[in-house]
């Protein structure tokens, strides 16, 4: 008999307009396949869903028992909502439930109430060390301080009642250390879909070059990279490499940028086939937390991958297609990469695969629930 699992989640896990939103699709999707997943779900992504892209990916979370579905609002994403409290405990007085799965931030608070209540076990999944995240932002907006505090209760008492602590990185896990004992935490770094992205694609040469960034252009780390491009890389590589294009890829890119070789596309469905159109793939990252999902994608794709060390943080160095540099380095090592021959490369394939791949590593989280008896007495 199959276990059950009630997974609860502050983002849309169907549309993959973040990392963090990939990311939940990512386990919702691996864990169906093993499990009968109930799944509800806080609309939109940290801000109001976009009714468009909904319905576009409403078909990429599939398999699960159920899927319930709260509307979005501020209060409810950034304080808590009662609605989702109470979907999830009528699930709960339904079905027995081997696990409750609370992902994203301030979910922890949920899996904190409702296993208390009905006493199951809880495994706590973490994007980023979340409050440190908040306290961040509020040298913009020192109203922010509140907020901080709240999450910094809520995550800290999430990582040391969970049953598991599932980190996105290995640096992350080592943080929570602080607040727990190291065997009940696993890391899982953000991953990517071989079947989608792999180098094994025929490569055709084209013009212009294409220098590809890509990020959710809501989150300021990811302007300030276009500004350093702005700034220190764009003129230095078109004196070098003329008609050189520089490609941004992600939602709300900046009005106020305007330049012939500069692209923004905004949100692209077919991530995919732009990385493979790609020539050079760059993160010239200054600050930023979390884990560089773009860079393992890059790299299982086969590109030469330019990053600055913050930007290539806590996916290693051991790359031969992974150059990482400084920002005033950035433009030698464009040209130099455009000028390098075919812009695909099945060299660190295996090793990316082996580290980040979806597949490989929920297993390990699959691992965890496997080793707990099934509960007794759970409906059908």
């Amino acid at each position: 008999m199959k276990k059950r699992l009630l997974y609860i989640s502050l983002q849309d896990p169907h549309v993959p307009l973040t990392g963090g939103g990939a990311r939940l699709g990512a386990f919702v999707n691996n864990l169906a396949r093993r499990y009968d997943v109930d799944l509800v779900y806080l609309d939109g992504w940290g801000q109001p869903p976009d009714a468009e892209l909904s319905k576009r990916f409403a078909s990429s979370v599939s398999g699960t028992a159920s899927k319930h579905c709260v509307r979005f609002s501020q209060a409810k994403y950034f304080l808590f909502s009662t609605e989702l409290y109470r979907q999830a405990a009528e699930l709960l007085k339904i079905h027995s439930y081997d696990y409750l799965i609370c992902d994203y931030g301030l979910a922890a608070a949920y899996g904190l109430l409702l296993s208390r209540r009905f006493r199951v076990p809880f495994i706590y999944c973490s994007h980023n060390i979340e409050y440190r995240q908040y306290l961040g932002k509020v040298g913009r907006n020192f109203r922010r301080l509140p907020l901080a505090l709240y999450m910094y209760l809520v995550e800290r008492l999430g990582v040391t009642m969970a049953d598991l602590v599932v980190a996105v990185s290995e640096d992350d896990a080592k943080f929570y250390t602080r607040w727990r004992d190291s065997k009940r935490t696993i890391a899982i770094p953000q991953g990517f879909d071989e079947q989608v992205i792999n180098p094994f694609y025929k490569w055709i040469a084209h013009e212009p070059k294409t220098v590809l960034f890509c990020g959710n252009f809501r989150i300021s780390t990811n302007v300030d990279a276009v500004r350093t491009v702005m700034k220190y890389i764009l003129e230095p590589v078109l004196a070098q490499c003329p008609g050189t294009r520089f490609r941004f890829v992600g939602a709300s890119p900046p009005r106020d940028i305007k330049h012939p070789n500069v692209e923004f596309t905004g949100f692209l469905d077919d991530y995919p086939g732009a990385l493979r159109a790609a020539d050079v793939v760059i993160s010239p990252m200054l600050q930023g937390w979390g884990f560089p999902t773009k860079i393992v994608e890059a790299l299982a794709c086969g590109k030469i991958t330019i990053a600055t060390p913050v930007g290539a943080r806590a996916v290693g160095s051991d790359y031969e297609t992974l150059r990482i540099v400084e920002v005033q380095d950035f433009a030698a090592e464009i040209c130099r990469a455009l000028t390098a021959g075919p812009a695909v490369s099945t060299v660190d394939f295996a090793k990316v695969k082996a580290r980040f791949s979806w597949r490989a590593n929920i297993a390990r989280l699959a691992e965890f629930i496997d080793r707990a008896p099934a509960q007794a007495g759970r409906s059908a």
